[in-house]
């Protein structure tokens, strides 16, 4: 998620409320997501505020409070994306959200990895690539993704079971445009459930 901020000094002066403005779209290709539903909760709102995206995936939310927010972000045929830990003062304030196509399915052949089977290696692919939010806001620690690795060598069906803030999809993207030896049984390639262990340290400013 990549946040860009545009606020009014002379606003933020003079009351505690804020616009929120942005952008929704689609992770793999950068196109606008239209329909999609955004919703904004905060200890500082009331309930909580939602909006649709229009055709240009934009979306303006008007009146909120100043605090730290959480937004739920919901698609037909995305992945949901809940990002928190958002603090907004007060003005006017821009974000853009890039969330993933939900993955193809696997089918039921996958089975959990175990020490009888020789271990996937990677042969080619990226390592995860910090997110600005996560470089400002000093997000370091350990990660943990159980993915399918296939027979072929895709990585696919990858879900956080421990996460960090603003660093979960470039992790999970990551990982899913990678290319694995797979595992073998018995010295054939399976698909299996794998568990990946990831550790993340900040870049050298």
């Amino acid at each position: 998620m990549v946040f860009t901020f545009a606020v009014c000094g002379s606003a933020a002066a003079q009351t505690t409320t804020v616009v929120l403005t942005g952008v929704v779209v689609d992770a793999a290709t950068q196109a606008p997501l239209p329909d999609a539903v955004i919703v904004a909760r905060s200890p500082a709102l009331p309930g909580e505020q939602s909006v649709v995206t229009d055709e240009s995936g934009a979306f303006q939310m008007t009146l909120l409070p100043a605090g730290t927010y959480s937004l739920a972000v919901t698609h037909e045929g995305f992945e949901s994306f809940s990002p928190d830990g958002l603090t907004i003062k007060g003005g006017r304030m821009r974000i853009r959200i890039a969330v993933a196509p939900v993955p193809p399915p696997v089918g039921d052949t996958a089975i959990e990895f175990n020490d009888s089977m020789t271990l996937p290696s990677m042969v080619s692919g990226p390592d995860p690539e910090y997110t600005p939010d996560a470089v400002e806001r000093g997000i370091e620690g350990s990660m943990q993704v159980r993915c399918v690795i296939t027979a072929d060598g895709q990585v696919r069906s990858c879900k956080v079971l421990k996460g960090l803030p603003f660093m979960n999809g470039a992790v999970v993207g990551a990982l899913e445009r990678r290319k694995y030896r797979p595992a073998l049984a018995q010295g054939n390639p399976v698909d299996v459930y794998y568990t990946f262990n990831i550790r993340l340290k900040l870049p050298p400013r």
